[in-house]
Formats: C-alpha cells, structure tokens, sequence
C-alpha cells in the first residue's frame, strides 16, 4: 500500500511545470530527486528553477561526483552560491578545494566552465591564479634564446610564462588558461598582468566582499547579525507585522529545503498543511531557510556539512514548533492563523527564552550552588540524570527521548511543551537534590582518602547522591543515624541481611517523609524510583545469609 502512494506522488510531480516541483522535489530522497530531474525531458528548467540553496543542498546530498549532471544544468547564480559556500573560510579563499570544483564543472560541461569564467568575479580569478600559479612576463627588447632557461616552463603566446604552484592540478591549469586564451586573448593578457602586478591582499578582500554581498542576498548573515536569533523575546513583543511581498526578499524561487525536512506530524506541520496561498507557502520556505541559515551560522556549523544543514534545519523547525506551542496552546488552526501573522524567527525566539532561562538555572546550580560544592561536580548525580543534565548544558540544550516501539532511546531537541515542562522538571529535581546534599552533609576530602580502593566506588568520581544515600540508610539500619559513613568491609555479609530492596524503600521513603514536604518529596522519591528498581534487581537474587561480594556491590560506599 505505501508504494502506491509513493507511485500517486511521484505520478502528479511528473505533471507539475518546473517552478511548482521544488517542495515536493526537496522532500523526496536525495536520490530519487536525481532519479526525477533527470528523467523529465526538461530536466534544465527543472534544474533552473531550484532555489540557490536547493541547489547545493541537492548536490551535497547526492554527492558532488555523482552531482555532475546537476552542475551541468546549474545557473550561474546555483555555482555562485555552491562555490561561496565551499571555497571560503572565513576570509580567505580555499585554493585547492576550488580547482576541486572547477575541475568538476569542467567534466560536468566545459561550456558552463567557460560561462562562469566569464560572468566570475574578475577579484575572485584573479586572487585564485595568484594561489594557483607563479607567473612571469617575457623582458622587453631581450632575444627569447637568452632567458628562456630561467623562465617557467610553461606558456602558450612566448609572453606570459607560468608554473603551477600545486604541481599535480598542472594539467587542469593548462585546460583553464587554454580556453581562456582561445576565446578571448585580451581577457587573458589582463589576467595575467593582474597576477602579476597586482597587490594579493587588496584582490583577496574586494573578492571577500563580493563573496558576503552574495550571501547577504540569500539571506546568509554574518555571526553578529545572526547570533540576534538567540535575543531575548517576549509574547509582549510580539505584534502581528508580517507583510508577505517583504517577506519574499530577492527575486527568483524561495528556498524549498528547509520546510520539506520540517515534520508533518508536529504542531508546524499540521498547521502547514492548513495553508494552501502559494504566496504564504513561499514566504514560509524563505522564512525557515533563512532561520536555518542563521542557525548555521550563530552555532558555528559546517555549511558544507548535510548533517549540519539537517540538524540546522532540525533545530529551526523544534523552536519554531515550540513557539507556536507557546503562542496557540495545541490547536493547528490557531497555529496556521499564527504562521500568517507572526514571523517564524519571532517564533524561534519565544521558544529561546524558556530553554535558555532553564540552561541558566542549572548552570547557575553548577558554578554556584550545591554542585559547585561536590569536587567531581555533576559526577555526583546518578548516571540517568548526570547524562539529562550534561544534555541541557549542551550549546543546544537537548532532553533523553524515552525509546518506544517506533525509536529507541535517543538524544533530541526540546521540541514541544511537553519537552519544555519535562526539562523543567530535570532542572527543578536536580535544584531539589541540594537539600538532600545539605542533609547528608557529606565529606568529600574524608571520602577520598577512605574508601575501598577495590570497591566499585573507589573514588570521588564515582560517588553519587545515591550511593550516599544508600550508605546513610544503612548507617541509619545499623545505628540509628544518617551519616554518609562508608560500611567496614568485613560488616558487609552481616549488614547485607538488614538491606533488603524492600527494607530500603521503606526506609528512604520514611526518610523523605520526615525530611521533606510536597514537591520536594516527589522530586526526590521520582529521583530514587530507578535506583530503587535497580537495586531490587540487583540483590533480589541473593538470600540473606549469601551476600553478593562486595567488590560488586555499586550501591554503598566500603572501607576497609
């Protein structure tokens, strides 16, 4: 049944004129969306009338050597943008990775070449060459017979001699120049006087700044600029402005990439699919790529990188999601009315403002409150919820997603409200825990010099909350008192009767009923329900009178 779908789908794409396939295009496998492009018999129309970003995205997906019949249909617009995305870094351009690329297009259609050649940055060519070769001019008035030994080796008019400064791109470079020169020898002459006479950092940065022009245009910023993303922003600020003609920004498609990766069972999806204007659809495309494009940006991503244009992407769509939560409460038809009105970066920003006001709590628990205390910091927490608070310190602080039948245990963004209370309630347990701390008052430096150097918790790092709360429960069985004191090893087959998985619920529940009120209790009995599951699993198969051996046991803290 799937495949007939998917055969009805890819049927009614096969209808559709080429500035109307891109969304559907961008949602089907990198492949396949090859597979369909090239099957049509305008295949270059439908190539043109991808969106810059759609473009490179296709082609990273696919591969860029199995991309060569996309670059062969490219507009000069699709391999500005490809190339300002993979030959720089920061502001310089990457010489080699750029005879990469031309070399590809070379293969792809050598009249494409030839194209861009002539529409490119005279700056950016000129500051390639410089990289690529080293160039020398015939004296004047000198017999060629006396200085052609010291000249490069290379050069097709006895005026202009070259040598390639990588040695094994040599026969690209004679392919580039040659087209040059047979085409057009006024161009090449200025070329080469330019490689030669010009200054290299003054070409380099007019190139630069050609380069961030074409990137502003598609809405890719620099750091500052996108790092507002992450800005504070209330439901105050908020006011419904949105003027679609301004949304579009640059002539030509919008970016389809970015909302054909957004999910269709979230609250986001569902509201897309209750807009059907395709003006609306095309400001939405724009408006999620370019968050994207700052995402990748502000988080300092790889954009020639598709898992890092995926997880961009990703994280664009779950805090837009989120915000939409915030804004419309659970109801898709609130949420289209929400995506007409509101921009979606206004969007991403409302569901900021709770996730970093969580990031900074427990950060602020970290580096001043009780954590700060314990010398192995968050080693002190239980692995479960070590590993749930490392995730929300993340730069893009994440929650564990329970498995279930349809996705095992994973890592994900804090995508909904229900994401954003369950990080709540990490945040509030782990401040909860201080009090326990404060309550068990342990010893850090005493620990560290007594404990069982052959026990499973031999060291500060491996002491946790509940281990000293299983010792301080035992010490309380025995003598009546908590007290984080470590068990003499040689008591450990008398004691190991009095600790039965039952015996220590009671206890620590009565503990907790004695000590703490309401949501404290809860936070602290939610915190010890998987240590309690744990240690009835590990123990319950042992009789009273046949301890586990100590060296085992990784619940209470030995000495000798």
């Amino acid at each position: 049944m799937p495949t007939a779908v998917i055969d009805f789908t890819e049927k009614r794409l096969e209808k559709l004129a080429p500035g109307e396939l891109s969304l559907d295009l961008m949602r089907l496998p990198a492949r396949r969306r090859l597979e369909m492009i090239l099957q049509r018999e305008d295949a270059e129309q439908v190539v043109a009338a991808l969106a810059e970003q759609d473009f490179y995205f296709s082609v990273k997906e696919i591969g860029p050597e199995d991309a060569l019949a996309l670059l062969g249909m490219a507009r000069l617009q699709q391999l500005n943008h490809m190339f300002d995305l993979e030959w720089w870094h920061k502001d310089q351009v990457h010489a080699t990775k750029a005879v990469d690329w031309l070399d590809r297009l070379a293969r792809a259609n050598e009249d494409k070449l030839l194209e861009w050649l002539y529409h490119a940055d005279f700056e950016l060519l000129v500051t390639l060459f410089k990289k690529w070769l080293r160039v020398s001019v015939a004296p004047e008035d000198v017999e060629m017979v006396e200085f052609i030994d010291q000249m490069p080796r290379n050069t097709l008019d006895d005026q202009y001699f070259w040598e390639p400064l990588y040695p094994q791109y040599e026969d690209f470079f004679k392919q580039l120049l040659g087209v040059i020169f047979e085409v057009n020898y006024g161009f090449y002459r200025e070329l080469m006087n330019h490689i030669i006479f010009s200054n290299d950092s003054e070409m380099e940065e007019e190139a630069y700044r050609f380069h961030l022009g074409r990137l502003e245009d598609l809405a890719i910023p620099d750091f500052y600029d996108a790092l507002n993303i992450y800005q504070p922003l209330s439901s105050q600020e908020i006011t419904s402005s949105k003027n679609i003609p301004d949304s579009i920004g640059p002539s030509g498609p919008s970016p389809a990439f970015a909302l054909a990766l957004a999910s269709e069972t979230t609250l986001f999806g569902r509201a897309l699919r209750l807009i059907t204007e395709p003006s609306m659809i095309g400001s939405l495309q724009l408006e999620l790529a370019s968050l994207a494009n700052k995402v990748v940006v502000a988080d300092q991503l790889a954009p020639d990188n598709p898992a890092a244009l995926h997880a961009a992407v990703d994280k664009a769509a779950a805090y837009v999601n989120l915000g939409l939560h915030l804004a419309a409460g659970d109801s898709p038809e609130v949420a289209a009315e929400k995506l007409r009105e509101l921009f979606l970066e206004h969007l991403f920003r409302l569901a900021q403002v709770p996730i970093a006001k969580l990031k900074r709590r427990l950060q602020h628990i970290c580096e001043h409150g009780w954590i700060a205390k314990w010398p192995k910091k968050l080693n002190c927490l239980d692995q479960q919820w070590m590993e749930a608070a490392e995730l929300l310190l993340e730069k893009t602080p994440k929650i564990i997603r329970p498995s279930s039948h349809q996705s095992p245990h994973r890592e994900d963004l804090l995508r909904d409200i229900n994401d954003l209370r369950h990080a709540e309630y990490i945040v509030e347990t782990v401040a909860v825990l201080g009090k326990v701390y404060d309550s068990l008052a342990p010893k850090p430096d005493y620990l560290q010099s007594i404990l069982w150097r052959r026990g499973q918790i031999r060291d500060l790092a491996d002491v946790t909350i509940g281990s000293m709360l299983w010792t301080a429960a035992a010490h309380f069985i025995i003598q009546g008192e908590w007290a984080v004191e470590p068990i003499p090893v040689r008591a450990w087959s008398t004691l190991f009767p009095l600790v039965s998985g039952q015996t220590m619920r009671r206890v620590l529940g009565q503990w907790i009923e004695r000590s703490f009120d309401g949501s404290d209790a809860g936070c602290i009995e939610a915190y010890l329900a998987h240590l309690l599951a744990a240690y009835q699993d590990e123990v319950g198969a042992f009789e009273g009178g046949n301890p586990p051996d100590a060296g085992l046991v990784k619940f209470f803290l030995f000495r000798e």
